[in-house]
């Protein structure tokens, strides 16, 4: 027979399993997102700017390892859809937009820029680039005017 004291430990021992176990699938639950954000479309070579909104919808997955992972789509000026999964990169997510050639090598499209809190993003992309006869064309957000994108945007990309 267990004893009355062994069995507390044994009790406390399997609460203290359980607890973790329960915190760890907290933890590593998935967290969807949401974000509409106003952005602008610009070019620093020319005076081109146009407003429009990016969208960015997807999943939050967290990791012991630190490297969190988000998934999802990015929807720009209304019909521009690019799909992800990027692992967290210091401070922001970056994702290299992948498009496959007709004899199957794959190529850049652009690239994405996401912040940390998901609250900012910064892209480039060649279908933006031809739809306004841009050769250097990227799309910021938060952002109402290239005014906005300045100083906002390097705190973004180098923490700073």
């Amino acid at each position: 027979m267990i004893s009355h004291k062994k069995k507390r430990i044994y009790l406390w021992i399997s609460a203290a399993v359980i607890s973790c176990i329960v915190a760890t699938l907290y933890y590593h639950r998935d967290l969807p997102f949401h974000h509409n954000i106003e952005a602008v479309i610009y070019s620093p070579d020319t005076t081109f700017e146009k407003k429009t909104r990016v969208i960015l919808d997807g999943e939050k997955y967290k990791r012991l390892s630190g490297k969190h992972r988000i998934t999802g789509e990015i929807k720009v000026d209304q019909d521009l859809t690019y799909h992800f999964t990027v692992d967290l990169d210091e401070n922001q997510y970056e994702y290299a937009i992948p498009y496959y050639s007709e004899d199957g090598s794959r190529l850049t499209l652009g690239f994405i820029h996401i912040s940390k809190d998901l609250d900012q993003v910064w892209m480039k992309s060649s279908e933006v680039n031809i739809r306004y006869q841009l050769h250097d064309g990227y799309i910021y957000g938060p952002a109402s005017s290239t005014e906005d994108v300045g100083d906002s945007l390097t705190k973004m990309l180098y923490g700073k």
